[in-house]
Order: C-alpha cells, then structure tokens, then sequence
C-alpha cells in the first residue's frame, strides 16, 4: 500500500488530494470554488500496512481502518460523494 496509488485513484474520481510529508499522511477533500466542500476534508495515513482513515462527524472525531485499499475507496464514495 502506498499514498501514491490511493491518491491517484481518488483523483481519478474527482477528490482532491494532498501528500504531507512531515506527518505522513495524505489530505483529502472535495473541491468546490476553489476550496474544499464544507464537511468534505478527510485523511488517510497507513499504519503497520493498516489504512487508516480520520474525519469529523460534526464535531466528533471519527477514525476508521481498512486493510484494502478498495474497501478505503468504497467507503469514501459511500460517506464522501461527488454530486
């Protein structure tokens, strides 16, 4: 598992990403006027080959693993998607 094919599969959907290689993980989100979509930011690190996934639901933080990389995708199109 890397960031760069997470990336480019998510790009290819319309999600806008970003790789930060200080904190090892990659942002992601909705682009919309030139910003993101409100409610749409998101990201992804990879973990003892874990994917792990941190949003916010409201204010709450919510984390979640995958340990495939279509399962991360089918979960982002499901709770993130592109109108």
């Amino acid at each position: 598992m890397d960031y760069i094919k997470i990336s480019k599969k998510l790009e290819n959907l319309g999600y806008s990403t970003q790789f930060h290689k200080i904190i090892n993980s990659l942002s992601v989100g909705i682009p919309e006027n030139d910003n993101f979509k409100l409610d749409s930011t998101f990201r992804i690190g990879i973990i003892n080959n874990k994917i792990k996934l941190d949003y916010f639901n409201a204010q709450i933080p919510v984390e979640k693993e995958f340990e495939k990389v279509d399962e991360l995708i089918d979960f982002i199109k499901d709770k993130f998607p592109i109108n």
